[in-house]
């Protein structure tokens, strides 16, 4: 590294995985990045944060020392996402939609701590939907709930890489697919989360098709089959066409790719049904897919075939791995002009 460099360092905690970036601030160019095993599923199994601490510290350090840093070589570091739950390292409250970037910003949270050598960490607040009817007068109203972590970085990412008119919905799957209405000013209005790919590694892996599927699931898309499964779902429901997987393994030529397919088609019926209540309920001009492949291609494919009322937008590989990128250097960056 040449002197002089401004570098910062990203933390992007999950349910199961964590990503460590370390960026250039000016050039947004990624110089390292290092993928975790560890989430605040840990925090919830173990009952305390102490391996979610000691990995993220590990994995801060092993970046510092693969590039021959020190700590005085980082300004500060930027931590979204679950990590700031009361499952992660510092909690802080979401803040109520709906919510601008600035909204964001403004309700940072700056932490200097020894597992991250006492650069400043910069800890961003998820967001939670106003909602005026109490659960605890008609627990009808629960679908109005919803709350996100580390999707509003990400989302702002994508709409600094992306073009977008009017109001949109940005669909950001991952172990919880995340529905995240846009403003026309950008502004994020409400979110809706469903369980969509914590399902498919579930059922996958505690019951008896598991025997039907492979561990990396869909390989490849294949949409035929992607509708197939899907269409099965809505004519005979889900728990049956599930069984179809076995069903198929024992009785028609299909491989596993094209089985994973079909199953893949049969658990997002249920993510789409959850749009689709969705975009009867809010009018928008254009749909936005982020989020890694296959899940990103499987929902753009389903979405071509369930909604013909708005533009569809295909985030790509570069876009998507850069989209945390923009939108935690954009709070980075605004809360010390600020300041």
């Amino acid at each position: 590294m040449e002197c002089g460099e401004k570098l910062i360092i990203l933390i992007d905690s999950g349910t199961t995985n964590s990503r460590i970036r370390l960026v250039h601030e000016e050039e947004k160019e990624i110089v390292e990045v290092i993928k975790l095993p560890v989430g605040v599923r840990n925090t919830a199994i173990d009952g305390h944060n102490n391996q979610l601490k000691q990995e993220l510290s590990k994995g801060v350090k092993q970046v510092l020392a693969k590039h021959s840093l020190t700590q005085r070589e980082v300004k500060y570091i930027v931590a979204s996402g679950m990590i700031t739950s009361n499952l992660g390292l510092h909690e802080v409250p979401h803040i109520e939609s709906p919510a601008s970037l600035e909204d964001f910003i403004g309700a940072v949270q700056v932490v200097k701590a020894e597992e991250f050598l006492n650069i400043p960490c910069l800890y961003v607040p998820g967001m939670k939907n106003a909602v005026t009817d109490s659960l605890e007068e008609e627990l009808s109203v629960i679908n109005q709930y919803d709350v996100m972590r580390g999707e509003e970085v990400e989302a702002y990412g994508l709409l600094k890489q992306i073009n977008t008119e009017g109001k949109g919905l940005m669909i950001l799957p991952g172990s919880h697919t995340k529905y995240v209405l846009v403003g026309q000013n950008r502004e994020l209005l409400r979110c809706r989360s469903t369980l969509g790919g914590e399902v498919l590694k579930a059922v996958r892996d505690q019951t008896i098709i598991s025997d039907s599927l492979n561990e990396k699931l869909v390989e490849e898309v294949i949409p035929e089959y992607v509708m197939k499964g899907y269409q099965a779902a809505r004519k005979v429901g889900v728990t049956r066409s599930l069984y179809h997987i076995r069903l198929l393994h024992l009785f028609s030529k299909l491989d596993e790719n094209e089985r994973a397919n079909y199953y893949a088609g049969v658990i997002l019926s249920y993510d789409m049904e959850a749009l689709e209540q969705m975009l009867e309920e809010e009018e928008v001009s254009w749909i936005m897919v982020g989020g890694s492949d296959p899940l990103r291609s499987l929902f753009y494919h389903l979405l071509t075939h369930v909604s013909d009322s708005a533009s569809i937008v295909l985030a790509d590989d570069e876009q998507v791995e850069r989209a945390t990128v923009y939108g935690t250097l954009e709070v980075g960056q605004s809360y010390f002009v600020n300041k």
